[in-house]
């Protein structure tokens, strides 16, 4: 199969899956019981001076207020075209426009979360690399037990306790709550130091959880080919350390890749959320979770839609890695 077929066929399940994922939240949202008109239907009910003509009144306002009172099939066509003609409308909860809000807190997540991959995969990979190649029964064990430490960690503790150990956190760290989110969240203070705040922590946060996860799958892979017979030949015939390392990396380099691109997929996904409920970052995963609180659909969607386009895009980098690093893979079997 040749390059351009692989990424349509790529592109085509991703559209798909997008499809899917966008029909499932909608379903979900519009089909089920609106928990969030629930609460505001009980508060007016409660009042001495309403009766029952008034909660369906108000009930019938708010699903005006935001397109659902015409029959599901019609919603879901039109909301299926706005999403992807990438009209999404307006937030429910904030007014503004939909796309732009979701298009800013994926950038302020990148902001963070780019840096954070480029540099647990180039110090997970270097360290990786040398603990194997020079694997002892002390270096092993002090290596296993690190990693496994920063796996099982939880990252909203991690995150507290970058926040404790910095210098400034003892007077900068003011637990506040956020009101009008359908409940408390825990927020800081981080005026004061934004780059500290917004910025490196989260960075080191990320990265830390990362790299732990990269370090114990190259350290794997070095030490199972730096022991063959490929390598040891080319020590044997005097190449050097820097010699056998290239050869170790050439060859691991296809199933490093696809086990590095699960694995960040995985705990970007997850860690974005606890990161920005801990350092207060406006980002995609804090917008997404607050609008399942408030069921703000438009942003809903439209953030799902990035979070699968994102691996979408991922697994088709990941396809042309392959063929780039080792010509031989079959693209028939991707």
């Amino acid at each position: 199969m040749s390059i351009a077929r692989l990424l349509v066929k790529r592109i085509a399940l991703g559209v798909l899956t997008i499809w899917a994922v966008l029909s499932g939240i909608f379903l979900l949202l519009v089909g089920t019981r609106n928990w969030h008109l629930g609460q505001q239907l009980a508060g007016i009910a409660r009042s001495a001076t309403t009766d029952q003509e008034d909660v369906e009144a108000a009930e019938q306002a708010y699903l005006a207020e935001r397109g659902l009172d015409r029959p599901m099939d019609e919603l879901y066509v039109d909301w299926m075209g706005n999403m992807f003609t990438l009209q999404w409308g307006e937030s429910f909860e904030h007014g503004r426009e939909a796309l732009s809000m979701v298009l800013s807190g994926t950038a302020r997540t990148a902001a963070y979360v780019l840096p954070a991959i480029v540099l647990a995969t180039v110090l997970g990979l270097a360290i990786g690399l040398v603990t194997g190649m020079h694997s002892s029964a002390h270096g092993e064990g002090a290596t296993r037990s690190w990693t496994y430490l920063l796996m099982g960690v939880p990252n909203f503790w991690l995150g507290a306790m970058l926040l404790m150990s910095s210098a400034t956190a003892a007077f900068i760290f003011q637990p506040v709550f956020l009101t009008g989110q359908g409940q408390g969240t825990p927020s800081i203070a981080v005026a004061d130091w934004p780059l500290l705040y917004e910025h490196v922590l989260p960075i080191l946060l990320v990265a830390t959880t990362l790299m732990a996860a990269i370090v114990s799958y190259s350290r794997a892979f070095s030490m199972q080919y730096y022991a063959d017979d490929l390598t040891k030949l080319v020590r044997a015939k005097g190449g050097g350390q820097l010699a056998g390392a290239r050869h170790v990396v050439r060859n691991a380099a296809v199933p490093l890749v696809s086990l590095l691109f699960a694995e960040t997929l995985a705990l970007i996904a997850l860690s974005v959320f606890v990161v920005e409920a801990v350092f207060a970052i406006d980002g995609i995963g804090s917008l997404f979770y607050n609008a399942v609180w408030t069921q703000d659909l438009p942003i809903l969607m439209g953030g799902a839609m990035v979070f699968v386009s994102l691996g979408v895009a991922g697994n088709i980098l990941q396809d042309l890695l392959y063929t780039a690093l080792d010509p031989r893979v079959d693209t028939d079997s991707l």
